[in-house]
This record gives structure tokens, sequence and C-alpha cells, in this order.
């Protein structure tokens, strides 16, 4: 979840693309009320047609945050030794998530307990089970619910230092020298980054079912880490950026050709993608399945490729309302799921159609989370740190030291 760090060569593009990836989560949560996915409670009515595009979003959008995640610490690193960068994210990940799971993460649990008449009480009378430090799934009240996201950053910022560091050394900059060559020449040998992707699929996926618990999330975290070093070696040559920024037509048309070929031949024909992927374990395969996968696994590099790609062409400039934005969304993405599933407990129980339920959700949780991010946490010292923020007094000698810059 790092802020992309300004330097020589800093890229608001990538700046834009995070911001814009972290927003999505208010529609795509939201949404989760109105499919047929599972979700902690859901709306008695569901949409298909809200289903299909977020569908669509499905296919790259966590892929889309740990590579931009990826791509903030390999910016990050430039201005820290190893050992600085590993405090620095006990201080701005381990914290959050440890009082996520304790604070922000409860009520959540609550509210379903509530709406599948699990529990009857006040929320005061709940809160104590937490400190039962009994798991979630069976049936406790400890659990880090969406922060798994930052959990995982968290453990990948560690197991990649190495990898991160050498890369950094005479003989990885050699390495990535080689590389740079290569892409330089060759733009498009890009899309073959998909190829790990598609042997993920094949191969763990059938085994491995994604369950966010960690210890046991094997397929995922293969995926994750690839998509979190894919993002630390991109971002760290201009050049690869620069390579990206030049195949950004071809990868939008690769896009949209994919995504189309599994809408007519998969999705529509199975009505739902959910029931076409087999369940678990799969065992043997057959070629529908191999296709799936492949076609799956490109389409989503291609689609991350043309959002980096135009993002880089067409929003390479910064303005107030990123500078706030790009620091707001670590703690949006930290308190907005809390707010939205209390929000949505009460709208989803009232007697009106889909589509204002949804506004009415999606709009409040915007609000209230803004609301607690101005007056609650942004200007206080305490909540800074328990929400992972830099302190204002690092922030406020950035801003001198670039202000006597642009004067010198």
């Amino acid at each position: 979840m790092e802020t992309l760090a300004k330097t020589a060569t800093r890229q608001y593009g990538l700046d834009w693309v995070r911001v814009s990836a972290f927003s999505l989560l208010i529609f795509y949560h939201t949404g989760m009320f109105f499919v047929t996915w599972d979700f902690h409670f859901k709306n008695p009515d569901t949409s298909k047609s809200m289903e299909l595009w977020m569908l669509f979003m499905n296919q790259w959008r966590l892929p889309l945050l740990f590579l931009i995640s990826g791509a903030g610490v390999s910016f990050a690193l430039k201005k820290r030794s190893g050992w600085q960068f590993t405090k620095e994210r006990f201080v701005r990940l381990f914290i959050p998530i440890v009082f996520g799971m304790l604070v922000v993460v409860p009520p959540q649990i609550y509210m379903e307990r509530l709406y599948k008449h699990q529990f009857i009480g006040s929320y005061l009378d709940f809160y104590p089970s937490v400190f039962d430090f009994v798991p979630y799934p069976e049936g406790g009240s400890l659990s880090w619910h969406h922060l798994w996201f930052i959990v995982y950053l968290f453990f990948y910022c560690l197991i990649g230092l190495p990898l991160f560091l050498y890369l950094r050394k005479p003989d990885g900059q050699r390495l990535m020298a080689k590389v740079i060559s290569f892409v330089q020449k060759y733009p498009l040998s890009l899309f073959l980054l998909a190829v790990p992707i598609e042997v993920y699929y094949i191969t763990l996926y059938p085994k491995f079912e994604i369950t966010h618990g960690l210890t046991d999330d094997w397929f995922n975290h293969a995926f994750s880490f690839t998509m979190f070093v894919y993002g630390y070696i991109l971002a760290l040559q201009p050049a690869l950026l620069e390579s990206i920024k030049n195949i950004r037509k071809v990868s939008l048309i690769g896009g949209i050709v994919s995504f189309l070929t599994m809408l007519v031949f998969v999705f529509m024909p199975y009505r739902d993608y959910i029931t076409f992927i087999p369940k678990f374990p799969i065992e043997p395969y057959d070629a529908s399945f191999l296709v799936y996968f492949t076609l799956k696994s490109f389409n989503l590099w291609f689609w991350i490729l043309a959002i980096i790609g135009y993002a880089l062409h067409s929003l390479n400039f910064s303005n107030r309302f990123l500078t706030y934005a790009n620091e707001a969304v670590y703690p949006f993405y930290i308190l907005h799921q809390s707010v939205m599933l209390v929000i949505g407990y009460y709208i989803i129980q009232w007697n009106m159609s889909v589509t204002p339920k949804f506004f009415l959700i999606a709009v409040g949780m915007f609000v209230i989370t803004a609301l607690i991010y101005e007056f609650g946490i942004r200007r206080w010292k305490l909540t800074r740190v328990l929400f992972g923020l830099k302190p204002q007094r690092e922030k406020l000698a950035k801003a001198v030291s670039s202000a006597n810059l642009t004067n010198a």
C-alpha cells in the first residue's frame, strides 16, 4: 500500500492507477450485495447486469492492486536501506493489521451475525468475544476479513526483500540491463509474462482454492506474489514503463478480444462463470478448461498492461486531488468494508429496487468514510499510526524540501 515515492523519474500515471484501483473497491464491494456470489449477507434481489461488469473487473482488479503495490515498494527502496524498509513495513502494515483485526473488522462480524440471527444483543455485548481469540471461520470473532490484502503485502515485502535488494546490486543491475535491452527490442515480449500466471492456473488452482487464510492459499500466493514482483521490476527502470506505454493499444485490443471471447464462448453459454469453473479438486482436466485458463491469464494481463500504459501516456501529471487521494486510499481501504456492511445491513432490508439501494450504500459508504478519514484519522498523530500513514512531520519536511528545490 506504499504511496509511490517522489523521485527524479516519478510516474504520476502509476499514482492515478493506484487511486483509481482502490476507488473501484467502493463500487465492487457494494455490488457484492446484489450478485449471486457468496458474501457476508445479501440483498433479496440480485442483478445479472451488475454481475457482468463485476465479472469484467474481477479479471484484473486484484492482480493490478498487487502489481501497483510492488511498484510502490520499488520506489520506496530507492531511498531506504533494507533494514529501514523492514522497520517501516512493521509500522505501516503490521500495526494497521493488528488494529484492524481488533477494532475495524469486528463490526462486520457483528452485522453478519445479526443478519443471520446468530447473535442477539448490542455491539457492546458482542465485542468481548473478539478477545476470546477464536478465529472467525471456526465460530469466533477474530478475523482479518478484507485486510487479508495487507497481511499478504506485509509478508511479500519481507519474503521478496532479498530479491529486491539483489536487483539493485551490480549483478542485479547487469541482469536488468539485459532484460531492458531485450524488451526494448521486442516490446511485445511483455505479453509473455502471462505465461507463469497460466501455469499457476493449470497446476495450482485445481488443488488450492483461494482462502485468504495465509497458510493454505498457495495458488493465490503464487499468483499474487508474482504480480507483486512484476510491479517491482517494471517500476525499477523507466525504460520498462516506457515499453508498456508503447504497447498500450495492442494491449487494449488483446484485452477486448480475449474478454469478448470468454464472454461469448464461456460466460454466456454457461450463464454464470462460477458454474463453469470446475469444483475442487479438479481431476482430470479436459481441453475446455485449459483453453479457459489460458484465455483468463492473458486477458487479465492484457488489461493490466493497457490500464498502466494509458495511465502513463495520459495521466502523467499531479494536482491537489491526487496528492490528497494518494494518501487517503490506504485508510479508505481499511475502513470502507466495515462502514459498508453497517450501512448495507439496514438498506438491503428496505423496500426498493437494486439500483437505488446500490447508490445509497456506495454514496453513504464514501461520505462516511471520507468524514472519518478527514476528521478522525488524517489530523491526529495516533490515528495516523494506527491506519499506516506517515507522520505529519515527515510530510512537512518533504514539502519544505520540494519548495526549496522549486525556488533554487
